[in-house]
């Protein structure tokens, strides 16, 4: 959406128009992780930020996928202007109408409005040719499909991706983050923060954060090399390895090895490894009792307040105040005694 304009009317701004597309199938999920934030915004802030209209392709009710129908306000082809179209959409499944669908996503974005899709509405904006060359959050099941069908997008195994006007988001969860994230940026962080404690949420996901991707999942779906790369620093968290050496260990050369974690994740090899042992650590932080100097040691940073700088930089909030957190909430599962106290400020 457009970051240049402000959505308080307090400091002159105006409401932003926004446009809800409805592609078969779709979930009420999918449209509540899009809508309920907007709805809450306008509710919660006294004020109307968001004007938000649901349409669908022709005009007509759309099918929920148990059963029932939700209605709309219009039909795409009819739709002048807005600031910004959000696709909702649990597959990308086109159908005899996909060429006009597409036809009218790109003429929209010809009248410059932003464009955000959720899982399956990113596989729309992306056949209609509206992503190429921005970075995409792509659903890990989804990454092999999306780099055969579509080269010229730089896909994410993030939760969601905000490159200027285009969002695009892996899960309905994430985009729910996202949602909440962008009110953050065109509202108040306070605001954003609100409404996510409204919708039973503690915090923010920042989208840098990588989806929670089953083990054999993530080996599975690689080059062979990258797959021993990744075997290898999930087997060596507490000391970590250097790039030259985990090169090394699978036969290549330390340029291969860089080359092929760009062209695969999207990321240094050094990187994913701090992240992947930042992940782990966090585990440990919300679910056991051990220090969060032990934890940090653990998983091979070399002093707490190396830990701390690091966790606090990926994840917006330092490991003590994420435990507190954890606690406050019920989601450890060993009770903790660390201090702290939770942060308020969303960490997008």
């Amino acid at each position: 959406m457009r970051w240049d304009r402000s959505v308080d009317s307090e400091h002159g701004g105006h409401p932003l128009d926004v446009v809800v597309l409805l592609l078969p199938p779709v979930s009420l999920g999918a449209v509540g992780a899009i809508v309920d934030p907007l709805v809450e915004a306008n509710r919660l802030g006294a004020q109307r930020h968001y004007n938000v209209h649901v349409v669908s392709a022709d005009g007509s009710p759309v099918a929920l996928p148990g059963g029932g129908r939700l209605s709309v306000s219009g039909a795409l082809p009819a739709l002048v202007r807005c600031d910004a179209l959000i696709i909702a959409s649990d597959l990308h499944q086109p159908d005899a109408n996909e060429s006009d669908i597409l036809s009218q996503l790109r003429r929209i974005g010809r009248i410059g409005a932003a464009f955000c899709g959720n899982r399956g509405g990113t596989g729309w904006l992306a056949a209609a040719g509206l992503l190429d060359n921005r970075r995409v959050a792509v659903h890990w099941e989804d990454m092999t499909l999306y780099r055969e069908r579509h080269p010229a997008l730089v896909l994410c195994a993030s939760l969601y991706e905000i490159d200027a006007d285009r969002l695009t988001a892996s899960s309905n969860q994430a985009t729910l983050d996202m949602m909440l994230c962008v009110i953050a940026q065109q509202v108040s962080p306070q605001l954003a923060d609100n409404v996510a404690r409204q919708l039973g949420l503690d915090r923010i996901r920042p989208g840098h954060e990588k989806q929670a991707v089953p083990a054999t999942s993530r080996i599975s779906q690689h080059p062979p090399k990258l797959n021993e790369a990744l075997l290898v620093m999930e087997a060596n968290l507490e000391e970590p390895l250097s790039s030259d050496e985990i090169a090394e260990c699978v036969g290549i050369s330390r340029r291969q090895l860089e080359r092929l974690f760009k062209q695969n994740l999207d990321i240094l090899p050094s990187r994913y490894y701090q992240e992947l042992r930042l992940e782990r650590a966090r585990q440990l932080i919300v679910r056991t009792q051990q220090s969060i100097v032990q934890i940090g040691l653990s998983c091979g940073f070399s002093s707490g307040s190396h830990f701390a700088t690091a966790y606090r930089a990926h994840f917006g909030i330092t490991p003590r105040e994420d435990r507190s957190r954890a606690t406050l909430t019920g989601s450890q599962g060993i009770e903790s005694r660390a201090g702290g106290t939770p942060a308020t400020e969303p960490s997008c």
